[in-house]
């Protein structure tokens, strides 16, 4: 806090003002609780006093956002909002001490990542945010989305590109949210085997530390390449044996959580490894979009969707895995037919506002009346009030096509960016966390096809987290690379 307090002391010119001015600001508070006795005024000199104490520990502040994400448990408040606590009020707070952080240190760091083109298409994504929230159709819930994207931009893009210089930053990193993660599993495996690590008890074992089994197998899967990394980077036999434990940890807990998304996720991230290893990203991607393209448009075609339409009776929830399996190429499991449910009325959506959607958020709150009948199940009124469980669709009814161009642009960008880097790069520990990254980040593209939790607190970090790596691992290469050359000049 002494070196916060001498910097405010250098830019104010006289200790004397400072002095007065915190004086005068104690003496304004305590008057004001004399006259009013709220309690708030006595609160605000406490305040001033932890802000203070944040900017000059800012990292620290920083770290304890991720070492909370894992155990950040769902919490309504008035007015129908929620949050995600406490990680998500260590963010406002990390948002409101990055502005004291920018004042008083600007001079020290690196801006130059604004010139990156990744960072870029990350601004125009977040404007045309601003822009389709402000032509919404339910402008209340869409300026609620467009301020929690505004504080998941700054605390998991924003900061760590000014915070994290080297790799030492980011093993501590790692400590910080792995060691929580895997207590996390711990916890759910006891609570699981008193259930008998059965299908049906899994949502019991994860709430409310984890929204659902979904969420918990999710997160599990995206840390494991970070997990495989820090394996790597830390030499000491204890770590490793630690970071070893934390992998068949995380893979037990994919196993028991029966998510189908999260056990497809594990052999992806190993084919997603070779394709950026043997550079194969630039086929894989136009294959991919191509069939995705294919797949919607015979499916709109003549209405052939409705062939797909399920028996309402038959199509229920299983209570056994085999049977959940089994139900899904049936189309007679209730969560792969309710997707379809929603998938078609934000078809129809879509077909009524193409150009900019109906406004972020707003899903939920408008597609009841575009659904289909004949996809209609036992859990179609949605009471847990989730949303349409294909993230790219959601992007196009929530901010038209031409935010999914945007947003496509953005990923396909940091895909192939990403590989090029890393084949440019010298072995070492930069180029291993980028491809953790990469891979880390395809296994999240997977999962947004299935679900849209980029909104989420426990894999929208890692989303933003990993784009920040890829520009952080530009920066470094570059900056080697004018190292060298600056050698270079010096030897002629």
């Amino acid at each position: 806090m002494s070196e916060v307090i001498n910097r405010i002391l250098s830019f104010s010119g006289q200790r004397v003002g400072v002095f007065i001015g915190l004086t005068g600001i104690l003496f304004l508070c305590l008057l004001g609780y004399l006259v009013s006795e709220e309690i708030a005024f006595l609160v605000i000199p406490f305040g001033l006093l932890v802000f203070l104490w944040g900017l000059g520990d800012f990292r620290r502040i920083y770290f304890l956002i991720w070492a909370t994400i894992p155990f950040a448990i769902e919490v309504d408040l008035p007015g129908g909002l929620s949050t995600d606590f406490p990680a998500e009020t260590l963010m406002w707070l990390s948002c409101l001490l990055f502005v004291g952080y920018l004042f008083l240190y600007h001079k020290n760091l690196d801006f130059s990542f604004i010139l990156h083109p990744i960072f870029i298409l990350l601004v125009i994504h977040f404007f045309w945010i601003i822009f389709t929230s402000i032509i919404s159709q339910e402008p209340m819930i869409s300026f609620k989305y467009t301020l929690a994207k505004s504080w998941y931009l700054v605390c998991f893009i924003l900061i760590p590109l000014l915070l994290f210089k080297d790799i030492k930053d980011f093993k501590q990193w790692g400590l910080y949210f792995l060691i929580p993660l895997i207590g996390t599993v711990i916890i759910i495996m006891i609570r699981h085997s008193q259930y008998g690590f059965t299908f049906e008890t899994i949502n019991k074992a994860v709430i409310p530390i984890y929204r659902n089994h979904v969420d918990y197998a999710c997160s599990l899967g995206i840390i494991l390449p970070f997990a495989w990394w820090m394996r790597r980077r830390f030499v000491q036999n204890n770590a490793k044996i630690f970071f070893v434990i934390a992998m068949i940890l995380s893979l037990g807990g994919i196993y028991f959580s029966f998510t189908r998304a999260a056990w497809v996720s594990v052999p992806l991230a190993i084919i997603s490894f070779y394709v950026i290893k043997f550079r194969l990203m630039r086929a894989v991607i136009p294959v991919a979009l191509g069939m995705a393209i294919l797949v919607v448009g015979w499916l709109a075609s003549d209405n052939k969707y409705i062939d797909y339409s399920p028996d309402f009776a038959k199509t229920i929830t299983h209570k056994k895995f085999d049977d959940l399996v089994s139900a899904t190429y049936k189309m007679e499991d209730i969560s792969t037919v309710e997707r379809f449910y929603r998938w078609v009325a934000g078809y129809y959506m879509l077909k009524e506002r193409p150009i900019a959607g109906f406004g972020p958020g707003s899903f939920y709150s408008l597609y009841q009346s575009y659904v289909d009948r004949h996809f209609t199940t036992y859990v179609s009124d949605n009471p847990e009030h989730s949303g349409m469980h294909n993230y790219y669709l959601m992007e196009a009814v929530d901010q038209g096509i031409i935010g999914l161009l945007i947003f496509l642009t953005l990923i396909v960008f940091v895909l192939l960016y990403g590989e090029k880097l890393y084949h440019q790069m010298e072995s070492g520990p930069w180029k291993e966390l980028l491809i953790a990254a990469l891979v880390s980040f395809c296994c999240i593209l997977f999962i947004l096809t299935l679900n849209d939790m980029v909104e989420t607190d426990k894999v929208g970090s890692f989303f933003f987290f990993c784009i920040a790596i890829v520009i952080l691992s530009g920066m470094h290469h570059r900056q080697i690379l004018t190292s060298k050359s600056s050698e270079g000049e010096l030897n002629k």
